[in-house]
């Protein structure tokens, strides 16, 4: 299945992501079911996450002189997710094309504002796109819970496809530590959210790694 790998891996990069990896659905194990790739296709065997780069000036120019002001970072909502889930949706087809039953997830994902059946997480999107991208070897979790890319930081936007494909899974990023918990994410959130609402360190273990 490398070939396979690698096609999907140059489609990906084709249809206009910047990063692309891969996971074997193992590595989802500590998920709640109805937040896995198994809880979503029941035979799933791998997931694979797309990203694309935020501009940095969308980034930098936003939220000014408040963050009401969403401004430039509104290409995030205008350009970049629906960029993303035609590229799942392409990955998909693809795929299916191939006779891999494949599932993608859309980038802003439907959230549950309640507890669903045997589901007690409030706020559950159908699959964390953040989680799936350390699954697929592509950086780490920060302090803020933020995806950290090593090239790229935060400043990346991701998608997840779920497939039937049994694809060799891209090894779990072991470079350079990514977050040196600095705070600066504490000191400048301008809701002061990681002081207002944070009640303890939660620890999760994916792939092997916490």
């Amino acid at each position: 299945m490398n070939n396979l790998k690698e096609e999907i891996k140059e489609y990906a990069k084709k249809l206009g992501a910047d990063i692309v990896g891969i996971a074997n659905v193992e590595r989802f194990k500590n998920a709640p079911l109805r937040m896995s790739p198994k809880g979503l296709l029941p035979e799933a065997k791998s997931v694979i996450v797309c990203g694309i780069h935020h501009l940095d000036a969308s980034i930098e120019l936003a939220g000014e002189p408040t963050p009401h002001d969403i401004g430039p970072y509104g290409t995030q909502s205008s350009v970049m997710n629906p960029k993303l889930d035609d590229i799942s949706f392409c990955i998909a087809r693809f795929l299916e094309n191939k006779g891999y039953k494949t599932l993608p997830i859309v980038s802003s994902n439907i959230w549950r504002y309640k507890g669903y059946k045997d589901l007690k997480v409030h706020f559950a999107p159908d699959i964390a796109h953040r989680y799936a991208a350390v699954a697929a070897g592509l950086g780490e979790i920060g302090w803020s819970g933020l995806f950290l890319h090593p090239e790229f930081g935060p400043r990346v936007r991701l998608v997840t496809i779920i497939t039937e494909a049994p694809l060799e899974p891209d090894p779990m990023y072991d470079g350079e530590k990514l977050c040196d918990r600095c705070m600066e994410c504490v000191k400048n959130c301008p809701t002061d959210a990681f002081r207002k609402e944070v009640k303890k360190i939660n620890e999760i273990e994916i792939g092997g790694k916490i």
